[in-house]
């Protein structure tokens, strides 16, 4: 028989698995929650697992699903636009390029192992890191920004629902670091993981 975690430990999941679908930083991850939780009337431990739900591959029920969808789309709005970041010194293309592909590589594993606290501060570290490099405020905005100076455009790590995952209507590209890209209907997936 399993031991159910505390409740402490299933919101840190949670905080976790929405670092990684957002993306965003553990501090706002935890803002998310906390507007879903307020907008459906809803307990924290009720919220975060409905997140982890989504986190899944599964679909939160409704008051649930549509206010974290709210909050979600919330955070992702940027208040600053999402244009060419070439108003100051630009960044390095390759250390931009190394630290979205680490910024891949830790969403994937934040989404495979919630429960890991180091993984979750890695992934932390790797947004804020994100967001200075580039100049933004906001985690979305920042790796918009990022994929604008590289030339790519990568729509993030998707919630894993088996081998189909990928598949869309898209169409795939070469980008920097032999990675495969689509566009707006799919996803992005290494070489190294197919």
């Amino acid at each position: 028989m399993s031991e159910t975690p505390p409740r402490h430990a299933i919101a840190e999941r949670a905080v976790t698995v929405l670092m990684a679908l957002v993306p965003c930083g553990a501090d706002t991850a935890r803002q998310i929650l906390a507007d879903t939780a307020r907008a459906a009337g809803a307990g924290p431990h009720e919220t975060a697992e409905a997140v982890l739900v989504l986190g899944g591959g599964g679909r939160p029920a409704a008051p649930l699903g549509r206010a974290l969808a709210d909050a979600v789309d919330e955070t992702r709005s940027a208040v600053e636009p999402v244009t060419q970041p070439y108003t100051r010194l630009l960044p390095d293309p390759r250390a931009v390029g190394e630290l979205l592909k680490r910024h891949r590589g830790l969403r994937r594993r934040a989404l495979a192992a919630p429960e890991d606290p180091a993984v979750r501060d890695e992934l932390d570290d790797a947004t804020y890191t994100l967001c200075v490099l580039m100049g933004r405020r906001n985690a979305h905005t920042a790796l918009r920004s990022a994929e604008l100076l590289l030339g790519t455009e990568w729509l993030g790590t998707t919630i894993p629902n088996g081998p189909d995952r990928h598949q869309g209507s898209g169409t795939r590209r070469q980008g920097p670091h032999g990675a495969t890209y689509r566009s707006r209907n799919a996803t992005f997936r290494d070489r190294g993981s197919e």
